[in-house]
């Protein structure tokens, strides 16, 4: 090979190499670990992986490519003679009468002293300044097999809940949790929830308290990205995730919504995740504009 041939390949060869190196740091900056492999290579890491952690994937990940934007909210502030009317309406049997009314009245002017909890009917409300609102003392005696039907009736009967679906459902000893989400233009809006935890066995002390945290959506922001491939999201997960329980645990629902927690402020903007449920109950978010973990 002569000195021009060889200078030329060695030239080459350095091109190769900076262009290899200028991707990898690119790929890096984009925070996307799994951009180098193939196809198969990516399963393979990820199968790995999932192995590693104890975890396996019970349904496929959903498509990426998605452009969405950040969802700007405000807090719910509800008028508590309202709560209490349609609480009272969506629980009690008999029709709404006038003196119905007239007692919700008495009853807001009666707790000035204490403006956070309201008695009625053999219910007790609780407006906190933040958080969620609880009410307390329904379903009294109700078998936990039944509770999803007096969710469903409840939730179809409270009007300010009709932007609310079921979730999913949670059992162990004497505890049963039913989660409901809010939604909003056809996202899962899971910084909003409703949760009856019911209490008991069905027996006669056996009761429901309900939880409810509400978002009042103002639209999405003009601005929208593409969110991350639900693959990086897995990655991104698998990187944090601890599996302390050493059981095999499936990944039984992986989607796109939205969450953020709970703020004590008049406005703020909510970015996109992907939601990792698994079925032990643990649920993860992961931001699906930078791959960072959630709550």
């Amino acid at each position: 090979m002569d000195l021009s041939r060889a200078k030329t390949v060695l030239i080459i060869t350095f091109l190769c190499l900076n262009i290899v190196l200028l991707y990898q740091i690119w790929a890096d900056e984009a925070g996307d670990s799994s951009v180098l492999f193939s196809g198969e290579e990516k399963a393979s890491q990820l199968e790995a992986a999932l192995q590693q952690a104890n975890l396996f994937l019970d349904k496929t990940l959903p498509r990426g490519g998605m452009r969405v934007a950040h969802l700007e909210v405000t807090p719910w502030q509800p008028d508590p003679a309202e709560l209490i009317h349609m609480f009272w309406n969506a629980l009690a049997e008999g029709e709404d009468t006038a003196s119905r009314q007239q007692h919700i009245l008495e009853i807001i002017k009666s707790n000035r002293k204490d403006p956070d909890s309201f008695l009625f009917g053999g219910y007790e409300l609780i407006l906190p300044g933040d958080g969620p609102l609880i009410l307390r003392g329904v379903f009294t005696g109700l078998p936990p097999e039944q509770l999803r039907t007096a969710a469903q009736a409840f939730v179809e009967q409270t009007p300010f809940l009709n932007d609310f679906v079921y979730d999913y459902i949670i059992s162990g000893d004497n505890l049963t949790v039913l989660y409901y989400r809010q939604e909003f233009a056809g996202f899962p809006l899971y910084a909003g929830y409703l949760q009856f935890r019911h209490e008991g066995a069905g027996t006669n002390d056996s009761r429901t308290s309900i939880y409810l945290y509400r978002l009042s959506p103002l639209g999405f922001a003009e601005q929208e990205r593409e969110v991350i491939p639900p693959a990086t999201a897995l990655w991104r997960f698998l990187e944090t995730y601890t599996g302390e329980n050493g059981q095999a645990t499936a990944i039984v629902e992986f989607s796109l919504g939205y969450y953020s927690g709970e703020y004590a402020a008049q406005l703020w903007e909510i970015a996109p995740v992907w939601r990792i449920r698994l079925n032990n109950g643990e649920v993860y978010y992961i931001n699906a504009f930078t791959g960072y973990r959630e709550g």
